[in-house]
């Protein structure tokens, strides 16, 4: 049996294609299923397949009841017969899970369809309040709040300055840095390494991309877009079908998704998030070694080590900003509530909580009969749009940067290139474990193991992925995940 008799002709699915939006408005009122044909070939008589938007109305009351008003927007190519990209719209949980929102098949990703997408999506939400994405955006969002994945600035930035791995961890640490004086000490260490890379990463507005700048609105301090990444691999399989069985293969991962995170839930102890508890209780552990001042109205001083932070309780304005950035209280607001004997759990953010959750996932998507249910007509029938013919052997990867991570034994890991091998025994380099002296003799105590060295000056530099945080301490060694989920 052809792989074509198992997954349809490309070209049968989009003479379904119209009757499968019919039925999926039917079975999920108020979704909203469009379907846009090409204008030039209706001028001659004919149906030809545009695009195609789909946004189910249980995504839509899941975002409204219960989400952080926070989108990542992301477009990724298909690998089917027809080619064509997928833009998709991607929301995030408290648990900072992917939570998919609509989704749209175009010809390419330009500036006319992410306007088409994000006109759509407006539509459907109703909110109140690349450079293609950018421009729609700015057209169709004006009053909305947009920021720029890290990663993309870095692998931009890498490719007009050569930079080196120190200059890279300063470029997220300026990133997280929570507030303007922390950022302006961590671009100063930059610029004492390059000037020219300080002037180039200033090219891009602080407030698309560090924390010190962001809006404090959605209670979300992500500075990357992995969590549309995320869904990009989710769907990685169902790219490569044709246009019919993929989206199918996508609405039912949503609907089994809405059911798992349902009961997830139900597993919770507390009356928030375990993602939430975990960075509160790593927070809570920094506020025990701050001490605290009180000017006896309204004002608190707060001094973790050298740093000392200004807490207003009854205004919310706190010099650190960590609190108004994620909804949970940072650990010189802890430490001031503790002084003032104030209910610690009161404070954080609703958002955040068992009961925001539950109602994002209370509403499921309503079941689809299968094709023999679905009435075909004949003045449905589209042609697929033209095929675009490639020089060489189809791509069935992408080119990754020079510093992405790639994947090695079914784990996804930093590249080894540029780094230099040590012993695990001694520490020592030139020689592993099987060979060493010291192990050899059975004299292995109070001997430190050594992680791989970065290479000396000059030579291939080192490859590390850097992922995002939540903004700490500095005497505190390392940083507490974000936690997203892949």
């Amino acid at each position: 049996m052809t792989l074509q008799q198992l997954q349809g002709s490309f070209l049968d699915d989009y003479n379904r294609l119209e009757a499968y939006a019919n039925e999926i408005r039917e079975n999920n009122p108020c979704s909203d299923v469009v379907i846009n044909l090409s204008k030039d070939v209706m001028a001659e008589g004919k149906r030809r397949f545009l695009r195609m938007y789909i946004c189910f109305n249980a995504m839509k009351l899941g975002f409204r009841q219960g989400l952080r008003p926070f989108i990542g927007l992301d477009g990724i190519f298909l690998k089917g017969h027809c080619k064509g990209q997928l833009l998709v719209a991607v929301a995030q949980d408290c648990q900072n899970h992917f939570y998919p929102l609509a989704y749209t098949v175009v010809d390419k990703k330009n500036t006319l369809t992410w306007i088409w997408f994000l006109e759509l999506l407006k539509h459907s939400l109703n909110p109140k309040g690349g450079t293609s994405l950018l421009k729609a955006v700015r057209t169709i969002l004006p009053l909305s709040n947009h920021r720029f994945c890290l990663r993309h600035i870095e692998a931009n930035w890498s490719k007009r300055i050569k930079i080196l791995v120190e200059m890279k961890q300063y470029l997220w640490w300026s990133a997280w840095s929570t507030y303007e004086e922390d950022f302006k000490d961590q671009l100063k260490n930059l610029s004492e390494l390059s000037v020219d890379a300080a002037k180039e990463l200033l090219r891009y507005p602080l407030q698309n991309w560090c924390r010190s700048y962001f809006d404090t609105l959605c209670k979300n301090q992500m500075v990357d877009n992995n969590f549309t990444e995320s869904f990009n691999s989710w769907i990685l399989e169902a790219r490569g079908k044709p246009i019919l069985k993929m989206l199918e293969d996508i609405r039912i991962k949503v609907m089994n998704r809405l059911r798992e995170k349902e009961e997830e839930a139900r597993t919770w102890g507390g009356e928030f998030s375990p993602n939430c508890m975990k960075l509160y209780a790593a927070y809570l552990k920094v506020a025990n070694l701050c001490t605290v001042h009180f000017n006896g109205e309204t004002g608190y001083e707060v001094s973790e080590g050298d740093d000392r932070h200004r807490v207003n309780l009854v205004e919310k304005k706190y010099t650190c900003r960590s609190w108004q950035l994620t909804g949970i209280p940072c650990p010189h607001a802890i430490r001031a509530l503790k002084y003032k004997r104030e209910d610690l759990m009161t404070e954080i953010s609703w958002w955040h909580s068992n009961k925001a959750y539950p109602m994002t996932y209370m509403a499921k998507l309503m079941l689809v009969r299968g094709e023999k249910f679905w009435k075909v007509l004949p003045e449905h029938a589209m042609d697929p749009p033209p095929l675009a013919k490639t020089v060489g052997r189809p791509k069935v990867k992408r080119n990754r940067e020079k510093d992405e991570a790639n994947k090695r034994q079914g784990d996804w890991a930093a590249s080894r290139r540029g780094t230099k091998m040590t012993c695990n025994i001694c520490g020592e380099l030139d020689h592993n474990s099987r060979t060493c002296k010291v192990g050899a003799e059975g004299n292995i105590e109070d001997v430190s193991c050594s992680a791989p060295q970065p290479t000396q000056e000059g030579e291939d530099e080192s490859e590390f992925v850097f992922m995002p945080t939540p903004r700490v301490p500095r005497h505190q060694t390392e940083p507490f995940g974000d936690g997203s989920e892949h």
